[in-house]
């Protein structure tokens, strides 16, 4: 069971998975997006099997929240079911999409260690600099999701670094 939300993000009810395919009811995700010491995000890229967005590259990890579970929650369960991780994360905020239905909580975590990836859900994984992922090339597809957290990632990496953020720039 998922539970249902409005776009306020308040519960009004609960529903079975299969009950959120005709894109009328909308949902929690939790997104998590890490980053290594050298303030490089590790992307994964989906599989071509995936209905929703084949080959597109997406954070290190995602996934739908069950009925009562925070987004926090999720997120531990997302990386440790997807990454095979555990890693403190921080709360960087969350956005409404739309187009997919879903109420999404964003998540930054430090990590450099080795994953273990899901073979049928991912193609690969890669680092990017936070410079690649904001002048990203053309032919570099990105979820909505990804889209939709860079201008909340990105300014946090430049804080760790000591970069200015563009807030402090003058």
């Amino acid at each position: 069971m998922r539970d249902i939300v409005n776009e306020q993000d308040e519960v009004v009810g609960q529903a079975a998975k299969e009950e959120f395919s005709t894109g009328e009811l909308i949902c929690r995700v939790a997104f998590v997006m890490l980053a290594n010491r050298s303030g490089e995000l590790l992307l994964h890229q989906r599989s071509a099997k995936k209905k929703a967005y084949p080959l597109y590259w997406s954070g290190a990890a995602a996934g739908h929240l069950h009925s009562g579970e925070t987004y926090e929650e999720g997120a531990r369960r997302e990386l440790r079911e997807e990454l095979g991780i555990e890693v403190p994360l921080e709360y960087v905020g969350k956005f409404y999409s739309a187009p997919d239905r879903e109420m999404v909580g964003i998540f930054l975590g430090s990590y450099d260690g080795p994953v273990q990836v899901e073979t049928h859900e991912v193609e690969r994984v890669e680092h990017f600099s936070p410079q690649h992922l904001a002048e990203k090339p053309p032919d570099m597809r990105v979820t909505s999701f990804v889209e939709r957290s860079l201008p909340l990632i990105l300014p946090r990496l430049r804080e760790a670094d000591g970069s200015p953020t563009p807030q402090t720039r003058r």
